[in-house]
């Protein structure tokens, strides 16, 4: 009977043990297809951020080049700021000169017109 026990003992803790290795393994079946939901769910993650860092860096790349291309434009314009004010100063020299040559040019013509009628007269 001692016999008896002691193999209903053993058996139960046999069983026991089984119950929890196998729920140990189906916990951690479980738990290792968490981890590599988490690992692919990581993976995914780090391609992403990969990818983006690599469209930060192209996006960077390409504001310096529009950068560098407004300064030049930037400074073209200026130039041609300056070179529009030049202008400008000279048609205003060029304006003045003209008005004075003009001016001249009806005084000398007066004085033709005066010449010419005194010679008029001393022909007469």
């Amino acid at each position: 009977m001692i016999e008896f026990i002691a193999g209903a003992a053993i058996g139960a803790g046999v069983i026991v043990a089984k119950d929890v290795i196998a729920g140990d393994k189906g916990k951690n079946s479980s738990n290792q297809q968490q981890l590599n939901n988490l690992y692919a769910e990581n993976e995914k993650l780090r391609n992403r951020n990969r990818e983006a860092e690599r469209k930060i860096e192209d996006l960077m790349a390409e504001n310096q080049r529009l950068k560098k291309r407004f300064k030049e434009k930037d400074e073209t314009s200026d130039d041609l700021e300056d070179d529009l004010a030049d202008a400008r100063q000279k048609i205003k020299k060029l304006l003045e000169q003209n008005d004075e040559l003009t001016r001249k040019v009806q005084e000398y013509k007066a004085a033709c017109d005066g010449y010419e009628a005194e010679l008029n007269k001393l022909k007469a």
